[in-house]
C-alpha cells in the first residue's frame, strides 16, 4: 500500500508542478522493467477502476463485462505508454537527442500521468472526454521534460513533440478503437 500511495503522490506532485518534480528527479535512474510495473500499471488502475464503476453504474453492465473490458482497456494503456517511450527513444537521434528506452520511456509515463490520473473520472462515462485535455497537459509535461530529462537541444523540443505527439495520437485511438468495439460486443 505504501508502493500506491507513493506512485499517487509522485503522480500528483509531477501534476502540479512538472518543472519543479522534473528537475528534483532528472538525475534518477529507474530501470524499464521497475517503471513499468512499479509506476505505470499502478497508475493505470485509475483509469481502470473509473471504467469498471462508469460500466456498472451508468452504462448497467454484467460485473464480468465491465471487469473485462476495463482489463483489455487496462493492458493497452500500459503498451500505450510502452510504445510511445520505444517511439520517443527511436527518433532520439533524429532530433540530436541521446537516450535509452528507460529514459524515453520515463518521459512516456510522465506523459501519461494527467492522463491516468483524470482517468477516475470515467465513473461518469461523458466525463471521460476530458482526457483530451490530460492528454494536452501530458504534452506540456513532455515538452518541459525533453530538454530536461533527455537533453534535446532547444530548437529540436517542438518537433520532436510534435512527432512523438502525432505517434501518441495514433496509440490513443487505437486503443480507443479496441476499447469501443469491445463495449459494442
Amino acid at each position: 500500500m505504501n508502493l500506491v500511495k507513493s506512485v499517487l503522490n509522485d503522480a500528483i506532485a509531477l501534476v502540479v508542478n512538472p518543472v519543479g518534480y522534473m528537475t528534483r528527479n532528472k538525475d534518477r535512474t529507474t530501470p524499464l522493467n521497475s517503471l513499468m510495473v512499479n509506476y505505470v500499471a499502478i497508475l493505470a488502475l485509475v483509469p481502470f477502476v473509473g471504467r469498471v464503476l462508469g460500466d456498472l453504474l451508468f452504462e448497467s453492465k454484467h460485473l464480468g463485462f465491465a471487469i473485462g473490458g476495463a482489463i483489455v482497456a487496462y493492458f493497452l494503456d500500459v503498451i500505450g505508454v510502452f510504445v510511445v517511450g520505444l517511439v520517443i527513444w527511436k527518433l532520439a537521434p533524429s532530433f540530436k537527442t541521446s537516450t535509452d528506452q528507460a529514459r524515453a520511456t520515463l518521459l512516456a509515463a510522465y506523459l501519461y500521468t494527467p492522463i491516468f490520473l483524470i482517468g477516475i473520472l470515467n465513473i461518469v462515462p461523458v466525463l471521460g472526454y476530458l482526457a483530451v485535455l490530460a492528454w494536452l497537459y501530458g504534452l506540456y509535461i513532455m515538452y518541459r521534460g525533453l530538454p530536461m530529462l533527455l537533453n534535446t537541444p532547444s530548437d529540436e523540443t517542438l518537433t520532436y513533440l510534435i512527432v512523438t505527439a502525432v505517434v501518441s495520437i495514433v496509440v490513443l485511438v487505437i486503443i480507443s478503437v479496441v476499447v469501443t468495439h469491445l463495449d459494442v460486443a
